[in-house]
């Protein structure tokens, strides 16, 4: 069986340039897997974030071809980074299914952890929003995670979060800040 080439899946422009690492782990481990599935469904999580930027991205195409196609691609890069999670919720000996574990109390994934909003930039805020606790949790998940391979992952990640914040501010700047 070939390994899955997660370059094939980037976009250029919606995430960092850098390389994935190796999707790999020191050895199974499930307090590990359940601290991930925080990240892969949970309330703040890659699933929640794929969502919520669908639903933004089906109201700005009509506002905006390229605010449409900014909120489809950063989904998904988001779904990328599902993807890469769940190999590792596996390779810990989890079960990649969608539900979070502590965010949710072990409880399968809800539309309610979705920002839907009213208006485009209480939308574009709430994304922005999303992609610092999202940095804040895979920062947390690095410093309780003892596993240099996961660090590392979540490390590239979080560089793709940071593209995504850099976008959503640029598109704040653009649609919500008169002049």
């Amino acid at each position: 069986m070939s390994k899955p080439d997660y370059q094939l899946h980037k976009r250029p422009g919606f995430s960092d340039p850098s390389p994935y690492p190796e999707i790999k782990v020191l050895e199974p481990n499930m307090h590990y897997a359940e601290l991930l599935m925080d990240d892969y469904a949970g309330v703040v999580s890659e699933f929640t974030a794929i969502n919520q930027y669908l639903y933004h991205h089906f109201f700005f195409k009509d506002v905006d071809k390229s605010l449409g196609e900014l909120m489809e691609n950063v989904s998904i890069t988001e779904m990328l980074h599902m993807e890469i999670l769940a190999e590792l919720i596996k390779k810990l000996g989890g079960n990649p299914v969608i539900r979070g574990s502590y965010s949710t109390s072990g409880c399968f994934w809800s539309g309610e952890y979705i920002h839907y909003g009213s208006y485009l930039c209480e939308q574009l805020k709430a994304d922005l929003d999303a992609e610092y606790k999202a940095i804040e949790g895979y920062q947390m998940h690095i410093r309780a995670i003892a596993d240099p391979y996961i660090q590392a992952i979540l490390r590239r990640i979080i560089l793709d979060e940071q593209v995504h914040i850099r976008l959503f501010n640029e598109a704040l700047i653009k649609f919500c800040i008169r002049k």
